[in-house]
């Protein structure tokens, strides 16, 4: 049985190692032969971006032995060799500019020592090292050179806090970037990556031949496992886990979709995340692994500094330009969260004016369950002692339809929320209410979702757990009874009667600002 690749970013240690590799050199050929040779793709942090230059770096080095069990094999002219400078920008020490740029340094001078050139330059200035690099590269070799870029813009991206340590770096990237357009005569392939996309007026300003595969739906699953590469490569994964743990396997999968898969760069197609599926088939446990993985101390300061609300986030709709229309550090927090991967497409909609609008929302409960509790904490102020004792009080409270408790874990957790959130003066519309009960089921680790449109309106909030589904209607100074029946008279149940519906009406009482009834009722279908 091949082994878990977890963290290998090497094409040649998976191959050598017997690891799985899910093939995806289908869409490395459509690139590499396709007659452009700039190229740009941006997705969240791992998801195999470093992963894909190292298969493109072998491709073009001619190393054939490494592809023989992957669809690219016996279409892709191996005798043909292209020397290559693959430059890193992951590990930099990106402090100041001084240190990125003394990294670059090293980074173009190993490669330089490697083929025995003395760069003249590259002492004097780094972007015309780079450029002489690849000049003599072409020279020495008689060939066209390939470029490949790993996180083009992490120089930028952190120092996202720090408006002009940022310009500087964009400045310096935007000239190191342009000689790739200079030299455009002596290239055979440039592929660039990064987490964020790039603004016309930004990094890539002067490199407008860039061709930004980003959103294209023929590469919309080049990152990322497809529900059926999953069951295709992990089969035998999926059933030593299945029989371990006698579970059946349909069910099986069907939760490792709802934590893991979901991430969508077209508003169509889903994928999983790489890292989280490799760690959970290693672990043989479910966690958020993905969102572990990265930066909670990043994200905390940025939910704490932008001072936002979960309705500025969820259901919200966003459109393609807005992605190009503002560099990283004065974009909307609806599409930095989309780009670092917190927030994903969930619908598409093409007008007839060729606008492309994209509908938002957490991709799995991985990251909604994980980005709640960061929420709640940064803010407001919830501890996670505060968070333990909530999350057990609400689990319980669903899984026995027990309104009581549930009106008490409610009513606590909206006092704390309340009081940190807003003065005493202040009047908290419908809405908050609903999005403070939404964070606190999603913090307490299930499937809810917010205002689902349906035909005749939206519920507030919809729960799915197991095979039931729970409806929330939430009404200020207003019987739970009439929450119910509006929930009935608008079919928000239809839709879901191959389950057990449950429908929650809540009250909220303005006097008191909180909870002030709760009511569970078991929907049964009513023929006409």
């Amino acid at each position: 049985m091949k082994g878990l690749p977890i963290g290998l970013q090497d094409f040649s240690d998976i191959v050598s190692n017997n690891m799985i590799y899910v093939d995806k050199t289908k869409f490395i050929y459509d690139l590499a032969s396709s007659g452009n040779k700039y190229f740009f793709v941006s997705r969240p942090r791992r998801f195999g971006k470093s992963l894909t230059l190292s298969i493109f770096e072998n491709l073009f080095k001619g190393n054939k032995e490494l592809f023989k069990d992957t669809w690219i094999y016996d279409k892709w002219d191996f005798s043909q060799t292209f020397p290559v400078v693959r430059i890193n920008l992951v590990g930099l020490n990106c402090e100041s500019l001084e240190k990125v740029q003394l990294g670059l340094y090293m980074q173009i001078s190993t490669i330089a020592k490697k083929f025995n050139l003395n760069l003249k330059f590259l002492e004097k200035d780094i972007s015309y090292g780079f450029k002489e690099l690849i000049q003599s590269l072409s020279e020495k070799l008689n060939s066209r050179v390939v470029v490949l870029v790993d996180e083009y813009e992490k120089p930028v991206l952190d120092n996202i806090h720090k408006k002009e340590n940022a310009q500087k770096m964009r400045e310096f990237l935007r000239n190191f970037y342009s000689i790739l357009k200079e030299e455009d005569s002596n290239l055979r392939f440039v592929f660039l990556t990064g987490i964020t996309k790039f603004t016309k007026m930004g990094v890539f300003s002067s490199l407008n031949n860039l061709e930004d595969i980003s959103f294209d739906d023929k590469f919309s699953t080049m990152f990322g496992y497809t529900q059926e590469e999953l069951e295709s490569y992990f089969d035998e994964y999926i059933n030593i886990y299945t029989d371990k743990f006698k579970v059946d396997k349909q069910s099986f999968l069907e939760k490792l979709k709802d934590f893991y898969n979901g991430f969508s760069f077209n508003g169509v197609d889903k994928v999983y995340n790489p890292y989280a599926v490799l760690c959970f088939f290693s672990k043989e446990r479910f966690s958020p692994y993905w969102y572990e993985s990265g930066s909670p101390n990043f994200l905390y300061d940025y939910i704490k500094n932008k001072n936002i609300e979960i309705t500025d986030i969820v259901g919200k709709k966003i459109t393609e330009s807005d992605f190009t229309s503002r560099e990283i550090e004065n974009a909307t927090i609806e599409s930095f969260l989309t780009q670092t991967g917190y927030l994903t497409f969930k619908e598409r909609e093409i007008l007839e004016n060729g606008d492309v609008w994209y509908k938002l929302d957490f991709p799995n409960r991985d990251v909604q369950t994980s980005f709640a509790k960061l929420f709640a904490e940064a803010r407001y102020g919830m501890n996670q002692e505060e968070r333990y004792e909530l999350i057990k009080n609400i689990s319980e409270s669903i899984k026995n339809k027990d309104p009581l408790k549930l009106k008490n874990a409610l009513q606590e957790t909206i006092q704390s929320i309340s009081y940190r959130a807003f003065k005493a003066s202040e009047n908290i519309p419908e809405l908050l209410y609903s999005s403070w009960i939404y964070l606190i089921l999603a913090m307490s680790g299930f499937n809810v979702s917010m205002e689902e449109e349906q035909i005749l309106g939206r519920p507030d909030i919809v729960l799915k757990y197991n095979n039931e589904v729970f409806i929330f209607e939430v009404k200020i100074d207003k019987s739970v009874s009439l929450a119910i029946k509006q929930i009935k008279e608008k079919n928000y149940f239809k839709k879901f009667l191959s389950r057990s519906v449950y429908a929650v009406g809540i009250s909220i009482s303005s006097k008191s600002r909180n909870v002030s009834e709760v009511l569970i009722e078991k929907i049964e279908e009513v023929k006409m």
